[in-house]
């Protein structure tokens, strides 16, 4: 049977796992480990993605302020909204609070109105839905990569055929005039 576990965190209930590129192979990783892995992908206060900063309408690398700690940045804007007068530094929530986790999503946990089931919240969708951008994201890459790969091997591919046809014709073109050569030693006998 398959091993339906988080690569990183070994998580054996997470609630998505993505299939997405990690360390060279494709490997699966839960919510919350894809948005631990990928801190400078997306704003970590309202979780958008970053897309290529050329086409993303304005919303720049100068529009947005780096964690003090780790490559997590935030949208300038969020951040600004968020911080208080006397901070003068940004962290990032996971640099802020040493408990934090991304996706801490436990079904049959207890809410806050002493109800059994807590539910699937505007947050953690927001979570999964930047997570499932950035494996896209990382996905369609790889894919770029691979492609690149690929037809460098067929040219490769191609390039060696070639030099093998010419090789054979070659020594075909040898054996021929050495077999003439016989011939014409034989009759001068």
């Amino acid at each position: 049977m398959e091993n339906r576990e988080c690569r990183v965190c070994s998580s054996v209930d997470p609630i998505i796992l993505h299939n997405v590129p990690h360390r060279g192979a494709f490997a699966l990783l839960c919510t919350a480990c894809v948005l631990r892995h990928h801190g400078g992908s997306f704003c970590p206060i309202c979780f958008d993605v970053y897309e290529d900063t050329s086409n993303n309408g304005g919303a720049t690398a100068q529009s947005r302020v780096m964690c003090h700690h780790c490559p997590a940045t935030a949208h300038l804007a969020c951040f600004s909204s968020t911080r208080s007068s006397s901070t003068f530094r940004y962290l990032c929530p996971q640099c802020s609070n040493p408990s934090f986790s991304f996706f801490d999503y436990r079904p049959g946990a207890c809410a806050s109105d002493g109800s059994s089931a807590v539910g699937f919240t505007k947050d953690l969708g927001k979570q999964l839905l930047c997570a499932a951008k950035i494996v896209s994201v990382s996905v369609h890459k790889a894919a770029a990569v691979a492609r690149a790969d690929a037809e460098r091997k067929v040219r490769e591919a191609l390039l060696a055929r070639r030099r093998a046809k010419e090789a054979i014709e070659r020594v075909a073109y040898l054996v021929a005039n050495e077999q003439i050569q016989n011939e014409s030693d034989v009759d001068d006998e």
